[in-house]
């Protein structure tokens, strides 16, 4: 992705940015930016490297964007506030949630941009699921289920890198990798939810001492429950998410929204009409309808041309940077519910209970790795 990044920008795609320094290249993706070495944009050995120089005044730098190894985003970030840039870091914001709380706290400290890539937030089907939830219209939450099994990769794709599927240097597997986006969606969507119980399988799939196959519990404030699958081992798989409301379904899938709605068939509320109807067998089909999106054909472009706008003081980025904790907190809370085989509570954040939950995670984290 850093190489996708860096080429973005080089290309031009990216309104206000320059590319000014690469690091970290190695094959296979480092041919896509031939073109951006051969021009004469400097290459370094590490972060460290690029900040000296930058801090000598040799390299002229505003702002980096972080693809590295998972554990590694927070040491970068941190030292980019600590010089004065600004960052946009790949997701996850790292692999502990107090890394991604420390990244937050330095870069309020530093008074810099700090974004995440969480590009599905561009994804004109979200967007107006979220203002449709917003909005109030349908009632409160009940029910939330999100099956995602088309994430899958085969074996090679884990053994492409000697970090990918460790516990000590990835930090996880399908949680940590691909599901950060949809568990954004879930607290983008619906909010945080308040516990979890979780169900990890590692290696289930592949041979790999990761988790590639998660099945997890939710609960909210307001008693909503909600299921979440995903795994990396299932073709052709599916992305389909169902929504129970108090006033109607809604279903998300293939870019469609197919809405369900109560009232036209009811004539009240339903929670009104489940008290007050002697009608014992009833089926409620529902009034439905259905919307349906084109995908964003530049998500990740979005991402970057947001976090410039907001460098230049032009805009703001799609995800601020604090967002990555809040996903993170998710996947962590699942993965110590999963290994201490229990229900796990999601701690407010800047409580004793977040540091309490901090020290338990990590670890259990390191007991494994």
């Amino acid at each position: 992705m850093g190489s996708k990044y860096a080429s973005m920008i080089f290309d031009g795609k990216i309104k206000g940015m320059e590319l000014a320094a690469l690091t970290r290249m190695r094959p296979p993706y480092s041919g896509m930016l031939n073109a951006a070495v051969d021009s004469g944009v400097p290459v370094f050995d590490s972060a460290d490297d690029i900040f000296n120089e930058a801090e000598k005044g040799v390299l002229k730098l505003d702002a980096v964007v972080i693809a590295t190894p998972h554990i590694s985003h927070e040491d970068i970030a941190l030292k980019a506030f600590e010089h004065g840039l600004n960052v946009l870091t790949d997701k996850p914001s790292g692999v502990y949630s107090r890394q991604a709380r420390n990244m937050e706290e330095a870069a309020e400290r530093s008074g810099k941009v700090f974004s995440i890539v969480f590009n599905q937030r561009t994804s004109p089907v979200y967007i107006k699921l979220k203002e449709i939830l917003e909005s109030g219209k349908y009632g409160e939450l009940k029910r939330v289920n999100w099956i995602v099994t088309d994430w899958y990769r085969p074996e090679k794709y884990y053994t492409s890198s000697s970090w990918h599927a460790t516990w000590k240097k990835d930090g996880g597997g399908v949680l940590l990798n691909q599901a950060p986006h949809n568990l954004d969606m879930i607290q983008w969507l619906f909010g945080m939810p308040v516990k979890v119980q979780g169900f990890c399988k590692e290696g289930h799939f592949h041979n790999i001492e990761v988790e590639d196959d998660v099945t997890a519990y939710l609960e909210w404030k307001n008693g909503a429950t909600g299921v979440f699958i995903t795994s990396t081992g299932e073709a052709p798989g599916s992305n389909r998410l169902e929504i129970s409301l108090e006033e109607a379904t809604i279903i998300c899938e293939n870019g469609r929204l197919r809405i369900g709605e109560t009232f036209p068939e009811m004539q009240q509320k339903e929670p009104e009409y489940r008290v007050e109807s002697t009608d014992y067998f009833r089926k409620i089909n529902g009034s439905w309808s259905e919307l349906c999106f084109e995908k964003e054909p530049a998500p990740y472009e979005k991402v970057l041309q947001s976090f410039s706008d907001e460098c230049n003081g032009s805009g703001t980025s799609i995800a601020h940077g604090s967002e990555g904790r809040k996903s993170l907190m998710i996947s962590n809370a699942i993965y110590l519910s999963s290994w201490e085989k229990r229900m796990i509570d999601i701690p407010v954040f800047g409580s004793l209970q977040e540091l309490e939950f901090e020290q338990e995670f990590e670890k259990r984290l390191k007991e494994r790795g």
